[in-house]
């Protein structure tokens, strides 16, 4: 599903640029998770939520002005109210090589039947990420409170092996800023759930429900909105293949945490989501509105699919 492309001089400029690998995560990192992560099985979720056991593996490809910058997977798993899932990325070309970037992010909680405009509420209890770069391996680690506490979130970092001349002793890793009040925590979820959260509330509007939701997120550094769009039908071609779609415009809203120039790259950042109308809610694609990276579904796995199987 490779997209062809010349390799300009204003492109090149732009990609070596990346000086830092923090240039990447707000996009690739919390914002490409909180977008991106397990939409497909959650209309069966919020018909009857926890009645089955469900597993949904998928790869898609990330490109950006034509540049193939990333590939990632999904793995999806609820069962029995509860819900685990887990993804995975890696740069690619000239965005890989300046960067090397390598992000996880693992999701779990539960899965609980409300009144609210989305019929079901996913709460989770743990989120955790890693991602690594030329010179840092980083994490955030967050647990929410079932009472509706605030959210516990903790950071760190450390050198890659074999590259500790490359690793500033003085950066702390990915701060959780103090502009985050606690109480602004409070009833988050963090960007793996956020999504099948938005999901349960589309699904609802196709049965009579309101068109838009705003639902709150927060990554241990941020707090923010997410504000989701019915837009309707809509055919959809990804690659050589056409879809039937529901398109789905989602916004990111920041609120607080943010430094100046990130919150310029989220206000900037509204999607519209393709999901197919099989069933499974698939996202085929996600496109920017007005700028930023083209996320491509590849294809579904029989299991957890492998990043570094060469694709036709």
């Amino acid at each position: 599903m490779a997209l062809p492309f010349l390799v300009c001089k204003k492109s090149l400029s732009m990609l070596t640029k990346m000086k830092r690998p923090t240039t990447i995560p707000p996009l690739l990192g919390s914002l490409l998770a909180a977008m991106v992560l397990p939409l497909a099985w959650t209309s069966a979720v919020a018909a009857n939520p926890g009645s089955q056991d469900h597993h949904l593996h998928l790869r898609y490809e990330a490109y950006w002005s034509g540049f193939h910058i990333a590939d990632f997977t999904l793995s999806l798993k609820n069962d029995e109210g509860g819900y685990e899932n887990h993804f995975n990325l890696e740069s690619r070309g000239l965005v890989g090589f300046f960067t090397e970037l390598d992000a996880v992010a693992d999701s779990r909680g539960e899965i609980v039947v409300t009144d609210e405009m989305s019929g079901v509420r996913f709460k989770p209890t743990h989120y955790r990420t890693e991602y690594k770069s030329k010179k840092h391996w980083r994490w955030v680690d967050i647990t929410f409170d079932q009472a509706d506490a605030p959210a516990k979130a903790v950071t760190g970092t450390s050198p890659i092996a074999g590259k500790e001349d490359k690793w500033d002793p003085k950066d702390k890793g990915p701060e959780v800023l103090d502009k985050v009040e606690p109480e602004q925590t409070v009833g988050t979820m963090d960007p793996v759930s956020l999504v099948p959260q938005l999901m349960a509330f589309v699904g609802t509007h196709l049965e009579g429900g309101p068109k838009e939701a705003v639902l709150p997120g927060f990554d241990g550094r941020r707090r923010f909105d997410m504000k989701a769009t019915y837009l309707g039908p809509a055919s959809r071609t990804v690659g050589n293949t056409k879809f039937e779609t529901y398109r789905v415009r989602i916004k990111p809203v920041p609120v607080a945490g943010f430094k100046k120039r990130h919150e310029k790259i989220w206000n900037k950042a509204a999607y519209d989501f393709y999901f197919t109308r099989d069933g499974k809610f698939i996202p085929v694609q996600i496109f920017p509105v007005k700028g930023g990276p083209v996320l491509n579904f590849v294809k579904e796995c029989a299991g957890p699919c492998d990043l570094k199987e060469e694709l036709d």
